[in-house]
């Protein structure tokens, strides 16, 4: 396997050593001419069927760099905007309280955070975020860090779960086709 083809990658046994911001630079480095991009499967939580396999996503990217520009700005502002939902977790039980919040986090709470209203989860995160590849995502990973970050949860891992939550933000804005693969090519 050629690791050095492979964004954010590490050894399976490792903590993940990036910040969000180096984890969307090295997608956007690891973008081969062709638009082709491998990255790490990532992690679904307590799937009993998963294999100890290591697998990866190889994704058909369409994205320059005035758009690794725009994704680092945006992942910089919704990760604040989370941090602050985050410390007022206890006080935000209801849609009045939710309406009450400044409108960066107003928006980020409607985006990210608030409760599913429907049973069809895909077609809510794509009416939140848009349609594309990971949609869902986003908001999985957006839910999990902010929750994490209320939790006051040690450092590494909040870290590892915010470039998890870049990595989605970067795969649903500018993949276009995305397969699960067993080696690189």
């Amino acid at each position: 396997m050629n690791t050095s083809k492979i964004a954010c990658y590490t050894k399976p046994d490792e903590a993940p050593v990036l910040t969000p911001a180096e984890s969307i630079i090295s997608m956007f480095e690891h973008t081969d001419e062709n638009g082709v991009l491998y990255i790490p499967e990532w992690p679904v939580p307590l799937d009993d069927s998963a294999e100890d396999k290591e697998l990866f996503y190889k994704c058909k990217m369409h994205w320059n760099a005035a758009d690794l520009q725009d994704v680092l700005m945006r992942c910089e502002s919704d990760y604040h905007a989370l941090k602050l939902l985050s410390e007022k977790y206890d006080s935000i039980r209801t849609a009045a309280d939710a309406e009450a919040l400044p409108e960066a986090q107003k928006a980020a709470w409607n985006t990210y955070i608030r409760d599913f209203e429907t049973g069809d989860i895909d077609a809510e995160a794509e009416a939140r975020i848009g349609g594309g590849v990971a949609a869902y995502d986003v908001l999985f990973h957006a839910y999990r860090l902010y929750r994490l970050m209320s939790l006051n949860a040690p450092r590494f891992i909040i870290q590892g779960e915010a470039c998890l939550f870049a990595q989605t933000m970067v795969i649903h804005s500018y993949c276009k086709t995305m397969e699960v693969v067993e080696d690189v090519e």
